[in-house]
């Protein structure tokens, strides 16, 4: 090809991409092709439950107790074997769920529930005015929280409701107001967000019979809410309030499951 007939190629190449820029149809795609591709990338993923670990769950209530002692040991590194002792869990506090056969998963948690309530699904469906919630659930994070919570809607009633309470889309003074004017028969958050309800007297416990640990569920790295110590810590020490310990065992105390 001659130099003449060279240059006329070029000179050609760069009035058609001059025609492409110029041209509004195709720099229109281009520009939202460019933004969904950023948008795409920015985009915060749902953390997904990929497994669930029954291992726990599985265990019986002495056995159960051990566990939670040496998470006390675990979490707990720089305490000294009597402050330990003092997060210890007697054995009383725990309710043997072995007998449940189905998944931990979030779906098989309404009957989960009713299998081990005396009244069953009449029961979790309704509270005594003024009394506060029979029924905590504790789980590991707010996504985790509002997935329960769906789960848990064919015990919502009217006058006994089941509450979600989310740390990080709701503010405290939020949450202290929605359990002041709301019957909460079933209430649903993370450890620490309990823990601040009650030093607030939000979150009355003389009605509470059941807490439940969502042990089960595993986040996108395979971690329960018994490996990690942000969550573990504040778990425990909301398990030993005075208000709470002093209830469990016997006659219409608190049980803890987990599920």
């Amino acid at each position: 090809m001659s130099k003449q007939n060279k240059s006329v190629s070029k000179d050609s190449q760069n009035v058609a991409k001059r025609k492409r820029q110029d041209d509004p149809s195709d720099v229109e795609p281009r520009r939202r092709r460019k933004r969904e591709k950023t948008t795409t990338a920015s985009q915060p993923q749902r953390p997904k439950q990929i497994d669930n670990d029954d291992s726990v769950a599985g265990m019986d209530a002495s056995i159960l107790a051990d566990h939670f002692a040496k998470r006390v040991r675990t979490h707990f590194p720089d305490s000294s074997s009597i402050e330990h002792q003092d997060l210890y869990l007697p054995t009383r506090a725990f309710r043997d769920t072995t007998e449940f056969g189905p998944r931990h998963i979030a779906s098989n948690l309404p009957s989960f529930l009713a299998t081990f309530t005396k009244g069953g699904e009449e029961e979790l469906s309704s509270c005594s005015p003024g009394l506060g919630p029979h029924t905590l659930i504790i789980t590991s994070s707010g996504i985790r929280t509002a997935d329960v919570a769906r789960e848990l809607r064919r015990f919502n009633r009217e006058k006994s409701q089941v509450g979600k309470l989310i740390a990080k889309h709701m503010k405290l003074k939020d949450n202290i107001e929605y359990m002041q004017k709301t019957q909460v028969g079933i209430a649903i958050s993370t450890p620490l967000r309990f823990k601040d309800l009650l030093d607030h007297g939000a979150l009355k416990v003389d009605n509470v019979k059941r807490i439940v640990v969502d042990g089960s569920y595993q986040d996108e790295k395979m971690r329960t809410i018994f490996d990690l110590g942000e969550l573990w810590r504040p778990l425990a020490e909301l398990l030993n309030r005075e208000e709470i310990k002093a209830k469990y065992g016997g006659e219409g105390g608190i049980e803890i499951m987990v599920f």
